[in-house]
């Protein structure tokens, strides 16, 4: 019998699911907006996209210890846990809702996991973008609070030297970004539902790293 790709990779996530159930981890779990007291139209529901999509990615950008990576609107951790296969210096996530980010707390504290944070809070007024290298979102947000997200991520890492990387999973504000004429997207990626993953890049690209690729 011949599977097509989806079917593998909806079987191999069901075994995922089970093996993780068994160990008290909950990285696949879908959460609605408003079964955690959050308004849908201004914050999505969290999906996991931990998978070989984004670790394809991340291997072209040859993660080294200097990177830092943060999923802003991590959920439950599935992207971080894929991020922490690489050699990042660390990995954050970033979650408006504190039941989300207690179970994503909660799963790498199960596996033991090290330099891993999550923070709880707005990413319009988070202070700390400065500390990153690589930005990751899974359409997290629609274009009214995308926005201003971007304009402060936009400050906070103005001063930096090094090459800045934003993972635009289901780009769906992708011209927020394009718009503000600091990042210009220099590699578009398959997802697994055919709605790509841009990258983009505080350098033209022939003097980003995925030049290199």
């Amino acid at each position: 019998m011949n599977l097509s790709s989806f079917t593998r990779r909806n079987l191999v996530r069901r075994m995922k699911e089970l093996l993780d159930k068994f160990r008290g981890l909950d990285f696949l779990g879908i959460v609605e907006s408003q079964d955690v007291g959050l308004d849908p139209k201004i914050v999505y529901h969290y999906s996991p996209s931990g998978n070989q999509f984004l670790a394809r990615i991340l291997r072209d950008l040859k993660i080294g210890p200097k990177d830092s990576i943060i999923d802003i609107g991590c959920g439950k951790g599935s992207a971080m846990r894929t991020m922490l296969e690489f050699p990042f210096a660390k990995v954050h996530g970033l979650e408006l809702c504190p039941q989300t980010a207690s179970i994503a707390t909660r799963n790498f504290k199960l596996l033991k996991s090290r330099n891993v944070k999550i923070h709880v809070g707005d990413a319009a007024n988070f202070t700390s973008y400065k500390d990153f290298t690589v930005f990751y979102f899974y359409n997290p947000f629609p274009a009214s609070v995308m926005a201003p997200v971007i304009d402060t991520l936009i400050e906070s890492t103005k001063e930096l030297e090094q090459e800045i990387i934003i993972i635009y999973n289901n780009p769906t504000c992708s011209d927020i970004i394009e718009n503000r004429g600091v990042f210009s997207r220099i590699c578009v990626y398959p997802d697994e539902w055919r709605n790509g993953i841009f990258v983009y890049s505080n350098r033209a690209f022939q003097e980003s790293r995925m030049a290199q690729v």
